[in-house]
């Protein structure tokens, strides 16, 4: 009887997690895909594609509309441009996407990204004011600093030797200058010692989203608290995160009320409740700060954010630059025109326009984020396509297609091409250029992003030169994560002194 009633449950089980997450309720053009697996097995993310390869493959079947099931995750794609702009501009129909918040609420919870409605404002009335261009701007002295680190630590080594850590490099670069920029906090990790504890933590919590984006969200937490190694990561971080927030309380209650005007832990804490429990049974409504669970959340999510997202970019640049060399003497060049070629200068900083434009090109050729993702608050038609929608649809938005499609790009999108933005580009559709996405849920961060990397890149440029290191260990390549990152980067790194 025992066996019979399990054979039962399970078939049982089977029967309604197809219904859940394998059934359509549209016709919608869409792949054959697997039982349980949907169209995952097909797609080649288990073998090692990334999510723009697999984009553009199902774009060239299916058309700029479909239904895609990777897993557990079922979405909708949405590639044509005026259905794109209709969804960003219509936030009480397209919000901010169940997926997404159940996902990463999983591993940071409490984080900005996760939320929605007033607990979203809460949050975002104490951490946004800190990303305005006016305070981001007090950080060049800071980013300058630690570029000349990098640049120390590059002289160490042969102007022959291949680079083949660029990313973790980049990784490591951006994780201590926003570790000074947000937390007042010394991470070390350009001192050269290998394999620090705190980013090796990182990337393997960050690892976890990968796996958890084809995982019904139960079987995610549970292996969570079930897994030693989750655990013991998860300690690590959290024993960080709680020596920077106790570095805050040290301070002095002058120091904290002025530093929280321009740094983010500074303004964590200080928003900290004194009765945590009774802050807790407050409606959403009547809460105004956060409590010890919150602050260490948007800690999380902003170390993660910065750990990865730059980083990648930058390390993305590395990559371009090294390929074409004519780009890097044309930055050169505007550096010496703008007589910032042996002293860079935040004065300066605006006058250098076509690094603006290589800025813009990088993230266009090789974005960094594959699609921004929204679920509907209730059942809509998309006005272009026609196509029916219903209220809980996750819809995809292909930013990585739309910055490589032709029919919105006067240059061949394929060819990497600043100049592009100074002439028959510069102009282009808005919305076929969503590095950041876009809407009231676009990245909190994005200007500090653009500031970092031109400061870093202008810096960089003031000094070395990149040089393909070759073929096989400069092939670029996609390799999918939280972010879309180069799998192969070997550069020569040759100061112009020496050459």
């Amino acid at each position: 009887m025992f066996i019979i009633l399990t054979l039962i449950f399970i078939s049982l089980f089977v029967l309604y997690v197809k219904h859940k997450y394998f059934t359509s309720r549209r016709s919608i053009p869409s792949l054959p895909g697997h039982f349980l697996f949907g169209n995952l097995l097909q797609s080649g993310l288990l073998r090692g594609a990334s999510l723009p390869q697999v984009y553009a493959s199902f774009k060239n079947k299916l058309g700029d509309i479909y239904e895609i099931k990777l897993g557990f995750l079922h979405g909708i794609i949405v590639g044509n441009i005026d259905d794109v702009k209709y969804i960003f501009t219509h936030r009480h129909i397209y919000d901010q996407s169940d997926w997404s918040v159940e996902l990463l609420g999983a591993l940071i919870p409490d984080g900005l990204i996760t939320l929605k409605g007033a607990k979203f404002k809460r949050h975002a009335s104490i951490v946004m004011p800190l990303f305005r261009h006016g305070k981001i701007l007090s950080n060049f002295d800071l980013i300058i600093n630690y570029t000349d680190e990098i640049l120390n630590n590059w002289r160490s080594s042969s102007s022959d030797h291949i680079h083949c850590d660029i990313l973790q490099q980049c990784q490591n670069l951006i994780l201590e200058i926003f570790g000074f920029i947000g937390f007042d906090y010394d991470f070390d990790t350009l001192s050269g010692i290998k394999n620090n504890e705190l980013v090796q933590a990182l990337k393997t919590y960050i690892g976890m989203v990968e796996i958890g984006s084809y995982l019904p969200n139960f079987l995610l937490r549970a292996y969570m608290k079930l897994s030693p190694k989750y655990r013991r990561i998860q300690t690590t971080i959290k024993r960080y995160l709680y020596r920077m927030i106790e570095q805050e309380f040290n301070e002095t209650l002058e120091s904290r009320a002025q530093r929280k005007k321009t740094s983010l832990i500074a303004s964590l804490v200080a928003s900290l409740q004194t009765d945590e429990q009774a802050e807790e049974r407050k409606s959403e409504e009547e809460k105004k700060g956060l409590i010890r669970r919150e602050i260490l959340g948007e800690m999380l999510m902003f170390l993660a954010a910065s750990f990865e997202t730059t980083s990648t970019v930058l390390a993305w640049s590395i990559h371009l630059l090294s390929k074409h060399p004519e780009v890097q003497q044309k930055i050169k060049a505007e550096l010496m025109k703008e007589n910032v070629h042996h002293d860079l200068i935040l004065d300066r900083l605006d006058s250098l326009i076509y690094l603006d434009c290589v800025i813009k090109e990088i993230l266009r050729f090789s974005p960094t984020i594959d699609a921004t993702a929204r679920t509907l608050t209730m059942d809509d038609r998309l006005p272009n396509s026609g196509i029916q929608l219903y209220k809980g649809d996750q819809i995809l938005i292909p930013v990585c297609i739309l910055s490589k499609d032709p029919r919105y790009w006067s240059i061949d999108p394929e060819l990497f091409y600043p100049e592009r933005f100074l002439g028959e580009d510069t102009n282009h559709n808005p919305y076929a250029f969503l590095p950041f996405g876009s809407g009231h849920r676009q990245c909190i961060g994005q200007d500090l992003a653009r500031f970092e990397l031109k400061v870093i890149i202008a810096r960089l440029m003031q000094h070395v030169t990149f040089i393909d290191g070759g073929p096989e260990v400069n092939a670029g390549g996609q390799v999918q994560g939280l972010t879309v990152m180069p799998k192969y980067i070997g550069v020569k790194i040759k100061f112009d002194s020496e050459i």
